[in-house]
């Protein structure tokens, strides 16, 4: 082997792997920056604001002092962000900044300045190695779909014509020829509720694509969404996340935005609940109303299912036919609009579904200066526009309510056809509440609900501790195996040493370049990655004293050595790397990421091993003035040697 000219491969690789794992390792900028609003405050609000800042800053932030911030909090006069200095700036470090400061951070803004690496390999996208929540800290969640809910909720929205066509396939009139086209429409409806795996799989893809969106409006830093087929769940992992509650809402939300009809006049089941209320009211007692039975339990946070149970038991106690209606509460604010929304009245609607979210689209909100109202314009899907005109068309006179979530928001009177493809919800909402229900129309509903199967914490400072024993304990591994080569081998140990170091350099920059979350299980990887190619070393040197002990020429020895030895190495590390093919293709998770860095490690092993390894020793042997090698404790001369 000509090793002058075979050794510009691995010095090439070694120099593009050390700039690839620059920003990794090197000391980046971050612009965190401010929110307009923040500069309109008055001036003790932001002093108040900055003094919070700059003790958070100093005690949990920038505890050990490694980072600094330019201007200082307390020097901050009308900057547009603060500019942090440091090295290891993770993903949850920046969420947990961002989301305990909200009146002075804005987040969509923040910004991890790219170094001339990344514009130059990724366009100015991120190329640092990614850590793991294990690493950095944050939540991870794991969420179970509830099928059958879902082929519940499916049954409600065709039950109309599901009815239409069993009440039609009953129809004696019918002929053979009618009454087999019926059925068969009838076994495509019952098709529709029989989830199969693939449709089971299809779900999960469409919940994971609004979760996602879900979090994109959250604004947080490179959330990681995954379908576990083999449990029916979605896993979620938030780095540095720390309103766990908040975020679980807004992953947990099944809330949509629907239409349905009132039941139709003269309304008898509505008037039962007015003519009721109205008895109780002139007897004084206005506490045993049903309203107001049902306000308490949402004042006191009974929570969903005691409501729901609230609801299905009046509708027993007034005879409300299940199969056809549903009863709903008309929520609303007082005459005061700073009153709390709840609900003021009881509402009988059809059991069908008129207009589902999914033919809702493109909703913004804003405000209308007239009426001193928020509201939500939305935009209509082609389809969605031409049912909606069918729908307005064929229901004059009728109410057409309005559903968000469980709640009737608005109640109005279908007047004309509406068409154009555009229209407008109004209610008793504010700003926040506007822009949350614009985000359920634009977002879409989940498919499915999801319970919580599994959840886990970690804090972002156990996070960053993580990190420091990760590093600290392949830094003791690395010294411990470097220092034990040196000892037994002697040149030819430094010579293995040199290639240790070219491998963990490669393979740190391979797994940067491929977008890998390194976890401890990950470090566990890349510190057996070292073990096994020190193994490889050892092999090699043992082969290379056989031939020595046979009294071959060192040269000759050095090329015998590294032949014998090749295909021991091929073969133990093959078999490994099965193993380790195997296990990421029937694991998840921890067991994944340790078997990724693993496979990596055992391919940049056997190049660095067979080739640089090879290429530094025939140096030696042929280009230096050293005359022996110590392979363990006997010193061997070189062959033909003066």
């Amino acid at each position: 082997m000509k090793s002058s000219r075979a050794s510009i491969i691995p010095i090439l690789a070694v120099l593009a792997s050390i700039l690839i794992l620059y920003p990794s390792f090197g000391e980046r900028e971050l612009e965190l920056a401010i929110r307009p609003e923040f500069k309109e405050l008055s001036q003790e609000s932001k002093d108040s604001i900055l003094q919070s800042f700059e003790e958070k800053w100093k005690k949990d932030y920038n505890s050990d002092g490694d980072w600094a911030i330019k201007p200082s909090p307390s020097e901050f006069k009308s900057e547009p962000f603060f500019l942090i200095t440091g090295r290891f700036i993770t993903s949850a470090k920046i969420n947990q900044i961002s989301q305990e400061n909200p009146e002075l951070v804005w987040e969509p803004k923040n910004r991890l300045v790219p170094t001339q690496i990344e514009e130059l390999i990724k366009g100015g996208k991120p190329l640092a190695i990614k850590f793991g929540l294990d690493l950095q800290g944050g939540m991870r969640v794991v969420l179970k779909g509830d099928f059958e809910t879902y082929v519940s909720k499916l049954r409600d929205i065709y039950s109309q014509e599901f009815s239409e066509l069993q009440a039609k396939k009953n129809d004696l009139s019918l002929s053979e020829e009618e009454r087999s086209e019926v059925n068969q429409k009838l076994d495509e409806f019952e098709a529709r509720f029989e989830l199969t795996p693939f449709r089971k799989q299809l779900e999960l893809e469409k919940a994971k694509t609004i979760i996602d969106n879900r979090l994109t409006n959250q604004n947080l830093t490179e959330p990681q969404v995954r379908i576990q087929s083999e449990q029916g769940a979605v896993e979620v992992s938030l780095p540095g996340v720390s309103n766990s509650s908040k975020i679980l809402e807004i992953l947990q939300s099944t809330e949509t935005v629907e239409y349905r009809l009132e039941e139709p006049d003269p309304g008898i089941y509505g008037q039962k609940f007015r003519d009721e209320e109205r008895r109780l009211l002139d007897a004084g007692k206005r506490e045993e109303t049903d309203i107001v039975k049902y306000q308490k339990i949402i004042k006191d946070r009974l929570g969903r299912e005691a409501q729901m149970k609230f609801l299905s038991d009046l509708e027993t106690k007034y005879g409300i036919p299940k199969d056809r209606f549903k009863l709903f509460a008309l929520w609303a604010r007082g005459a005061n609009s700073n009153s709390p929304l709840l609900p003021r009245s009881f509402i009988v609607l059809e059991k069908a579904i008129a207009l589902s979210g999914n033919d809702l689209t493109n909703a913004q909100p804003s405000y209308n200066p007239n009426s001193f109202a928020w509201t939500v314009s939305f935009a209509l899907t082609p389809q969605g526009a031409e049912k909606f005109f069918d729908l307005t068309s064929e229901n004059r006179g009728r109410n057409l309510a309005i559903v968000w979530g469980d709640k009737v928001i608005s109640n109005p009177k279908i007047n004309d056809p509406i068409a154009g493809g555009r229209a407008e919800i109004s209610g008793s909402f504010n700003q926040e509440e506007s822009s949350r229900l614009a985000n359920v129309i634009s977002e879409g509903s989940l498919p499915i609900p999801l319970s919580i199967l599994e959840m886990r914490f970690i804090g972002p400072t156990l996070g960053l501790e993580s990190i420091k024993v990760g590093m600290k304990s392949v830094l003791i591994g690395f010294i411990l195996v470097m220092g034990y080569m040196i000892f037994y081998y002697g040149i030819a140990g430094f010579i293995a040493d040199i290639t240790l170091l070219v491998n963990i350099i490669i393979l740190m920059a391979l797994l940067s370049l491929m977008d890998f979350t390194l976890t401890l299980p990950g470090f566990a990887g890349i510190i057996l990655t070292v073990g096994m190619a020190v193994d490889a070393n050892v092999i090699i040197y043992e082969r290379i004293r056989e031939e020595l002990d046979a009294g071959k020429h060192i040269t000759l020895a050095v090329s015998r050595g590294f032949e014998n030895a090749f295909w021991t190495i091929i073969d133990a590390n093959v078999t490994t790397l099965i193993s380790g093919i195997l296990m990421i293709r029937l694991g998840n998770g921890p067991i994944k990421g340790f078997a990724i860095t693993l496979c990596w490690g055992i391919i940049t092993s056997l190049f660095t091993s067979l080739v640089l390894s090879r290429i530094l020793m025939e140096f030696t042997a042929n280009k230096t003035p050293i005359k022996t090698f110590r392979l363990g404790f006997n010193f061997l001369k070189k062959k033909g040697a003066n």
